[in-house]
């Protein structure tokens, strides 16, 4: 697999040929994006491809015959357990304008305005998955699939936080919504797997996806549910009559069910796409304290009959819409690593980066935390590495796409000796230069910090 750039992945498309090879990379990227395999881009330069793509088809509907744009994952997924009902994924939404573009055509489908209002809440950056409760036990998990099937993955009951295996009451329902990795159990996650000699998982979404797929594995890894959904399961009645969206997400909660509710970014109910714009925002201006990852926020019809007269799309439902937030994670090509004194003698190396768009700014240097940390994500030059804004200030390498290394790399080279005096360095065991005290604290403190 090739690397692409925001660049690279947002060509304005000029041909067929050009054309039915960005649909090819399209399938190329959501195969491994929703099988669990570390994607051959990142999900900017995805989202921007993608916009490529459905532009061309656009302009030249007559050359689409074999698109698979218009189906849940690309059709790149799929499984062999039916959906009670369709289990569809999101159409997005990148500006104000297009958020006031999507509830004008919201209008065009019911001739009205939406009578119920529209709720707000954080589109967790997971796998999506459905959980089937039969008489209060957790029966079944299933991936989202191609929309119609999906993959039995229960074999991760007893490990997923907020999917209870017992309910305190004999209900029978099937919750909707997102299984990830917050960050600390990412963190956790990929300390379990470097201890057994595995690779590091490039990106929280990639390694929850890839954990509910692995049934093998000598260790098992927590993970964290979030409903934002539910349907009724065997003909039982588990939701109310004509139920708002906001209502049944509160039957999931009183059942017992995490939901987004239950996020620190909450669910907020509004009468306007104005209030629920200024919503977006202050979610948006959360992201950098949640302890999991957004990509974005969703905004939906909230009233149950508005939702049934917009009616629902081969690939999306037309009373739902994800408002896409700037990427704070995306891929890059380590070149280089530098080392500095820090005022404590210890050694800190830092990421030299092929610059990349991350979050409103051009990154080209991210921290590496230390000497051991790069040993233990197996960090090679030349890599392409996951990158994250920490706090949305700190840029951080979180791990190498191991599938992208260029042959010939070799790991990132330890220093032998302190950058600055040449002294030697308390390696592995503290990577302190032995000097710093009486060579290189001057130095330290008037030069690196």
């Amino acid at each position: 697999m090739t690397a692409l750039s925001a660049v690279e992945a947002h060509p304005a498309l000029s041909s067929t040929t050009a054309y039915e090879t960005a649909l090819a990379q399209l399938r190329e990227a959501s195969r491994a994006y929703y099988g669990g395999e570390n994607s051959p881009m990142d999900d900017a330069s995805y989202d921007a491809l993608r916009r490529a793509v459905l532009a061309w088809e656009a302009a030249h509907p007559h050359t689409t015959a074999g698109s698979t744009t218009g189906l849940v994952a690309d059709g790149a997924a799929g499984g062999d357990i039916p959906h009670t009902t369709r289990l569809l994924s999101l159409d997005n939404v990148f500006s104000p304008e297009q958020l006031s573009g999507w509830e004008a055509s919201l209008k065009r489908r019911l001739g009205r305005d939406a009578e119920g209002g529209f709720t707000v809440e954080p589109k967790l950056d997971g796998a999506a998955v459905a959980a089937r409760y039969r008489d209060g036990r957790l029966a079944q998990i299933i991936t989202r699939g191609d929309g119609t099937h999906g993959e039995d993955v229960s074999h991760v009951i007893g490990s997923v936080h907020g999917l209870p295996e017992q309910l305190d009451r004999p209900l029978t329902f099937e919750a909707r919504g997102e299984i990830l990795f917050t960050q600390a159990q990412f963190d956790t996650a990929n300390e379990v797997r470097t201890a057994h000699g595995a690779p590091p998982f490039a990106n929280p979404r990639n390694g929850a996806a890839g954990t509910l797929r692995a049934k093998d594995r000598p260790y098992r890894l927590e993970l964290t549910f979030w409903a934002y959904g539910a349907v009724d399961l065997d003909d039982e009645s588990f939701l109310p009559v004509g139920a708002s969206h906001a209502e049944v997400l509160a039957a999931v909660g009183e059942a017992g069910v995490q939901t987004t509710a239950r996020t620190p970014a909450g669910l907020h109910v509004v009468s306007t796409i104005a209030e629920a714009q200024a919503k977006v925002e202050e979610i948006a201006a959360m992201r950098a304290g949640l302890p999991f990852g957004i990509d974005g926020v969703v905004i939906k019809a909230d009233s149950a009959t508005d939702q049934g007269a917009a009616g629902v799309g081969s690939r999306f439902p037309y009373w739902a819409i994800a408002y896409k937030l700037p990427a704070v994670e995306r891929q890059t090509v380590l070149t280089d690593v530098v080392w500095e004194v820090g005022r404590t003698g210890v050694l800190a190396p830092t990421a030299v980066l092929a610059p990349v768009d991350l979050d409103g700014s051009t990154v080209s240097r991210a921290t590496l935390h230390n000497p051991a940390d790069i040993t233990r994500r197996g960090l090679h030059l030349g890599d392409t590495v996951t990158v994250y804004k920490a706090g949305d200030i700190i840029p951080r390498v979180q791990a190498p796409v191991i599938e992208l290394r260029p042959q010939g790399a070799v790991p990132v080279p330890l220093p032998t000796e302190c950058p600055h005096c040449g002294g030697e360095i308390d390696f592995p065991v503290k990577s302190v230069c032995s000097d710093w005290l009486n060579l290189c604290a001057p130095v330290s403190i008037t030069q690196c910090h």
